[in-house]
């Protein structure tokens, strides 16, 4: 019964959010989607102010009541303050680049100040809503940066939510807050688990070519010594004995058409073998070497290049699961 009313509220709570704060991708903080309120210090000093003017009605203390008085200007002066430094500046977050499991995630948001006359000043403290990963950057004033790193436990794209950011400068008496949505995804790759390479280059539409590049695999022969050659190419066995200056040259052999398939580790656990796909394709694409990949019914053409690489490893990482909400407990 608890737990559903939570559940209700926390639903709620959501959908005013949406409608107060909704997504972008840069905020301006202003009274619109920002919160202010006592902290418990803050509380603290307000039950003194309290007191001494309880005291200073008591006994008709005249210097105990102005000292209530002084107290509480300081307090009011106080919330003004915090305000106007939270909204000096407006925020931008990075692009989150892939991780693989059991990585972290880099969540950088940047601080622009709005006007240079009116820096933004003290520490701001980061927390994804909803969880206790938090980080508090007390010299957010001079790097203009606040990071957070999270923990990549699974694979899939996942959306990130809600950015609690917050500010007790100066003192502390008060504590200004904000929930934005940067509108965000992190994309959790498989962790890559080393295997040897298992190419199936029986396509129909594509053949088993394979040829020989220049390259820095196998020695392949000697050549006549040109100046620019690297000198750890120079053949100095062979110039010690008396011969000419010589360099070696090297080839690799250059797969086309190769595939990478599910279906060759049909007999092994899912994680695992995309594990393994993973490995391969990282491997593949370091050689540049041209393949493709068959997951399922989906299927990326041979290509190489560090794009082709990031699109067969998103594919892994999404496949049979849904956009799900970003979880780091």
């Amino acid at each position: 019964m608890v737990s559903r009313l939570k559940r209700s509220l926390h639903t709620i709570h959501d959908r005013w959010l949406q409608r107060r704060i909704p997504p972008s991708h840069r905020y301006q903080l202003n009274l619109k989607n920002v919160f202010i309120f006592p902290s418990r210090f803050g509380f603290g000093y307000l039950l003194t102010c309290v007191g001494l003017f309880i005291l200073g009605t008591n006994y008709q203390n005249n210097l105990m009541l102005l000292l209530f008085q002084f107290l509480l200007a300081i307090f009011l002066l106080h919330l003004f303050v915090t305000y106007r430094n939270f909204t000096s500046v407006s925020l931008a977050v990075k692009d989150i680049l892939p991780v693989y499991q059991q990585d972290h995630a880099l969540l950088s948001i940047q601080l622009h100040v709005n006007n240079e006359s009116q820096p933004f000043n003290g520490g701001l403290h980061m927390q994804l809503r909803g969880s206790k990963l938090a980080v508090l950057n007390r010299r957010a004033d001079q790097d203009k940066e606040v990071k957070l790193l999270l923990p990549a436990r699974q694979r899939g794209t996942f959306k990130l939510p809600r950015v609690t950011l917050s500010s007790t400068y100066p003192l502390g008496f008060f504590r200004c807050w904000t929930h934005l949505d940067f509108n965000k995804t992190l994309t959790i790759y498989p962790k890559p688990i080393p295997s040897a390479l298992k190419l199936d280059a029986s396509d129909a539409n594509q053949g088993d070519a394979a040829g020989n590049v220049p390259g820095i695999d196998e020695f392949d022969t000697l050549r006549s010594f040109k100046p620019g050659d690297p000198m750890n190419r120079v053949a100095w066995k062979q110039a010690a004995k008396g011969g000419e200056l010589s360099t070696k040259t090297f080839n690799q052999t250059q797969q086309e058409g190769g595939w990478l398939s599910l279906e060759t580790y049909a007999g092994e656990p899912l994680e695992k073998a995309l594990g393994l796909l993973s490995y391969q394709i990282n491997r593949l694409s370091s050689r540049q070497h041209v393949f493709g990949l068959l997951l399922g019914n989906k299927r990326i053409e041979p290509a190489t290049g560090e794009a082709h690489k990031h699109r067969c490893l998103k594919y892994l990482a999404d496949y049979r699961q849904t956009i799900n909400d970003y979880a780091a407990d």
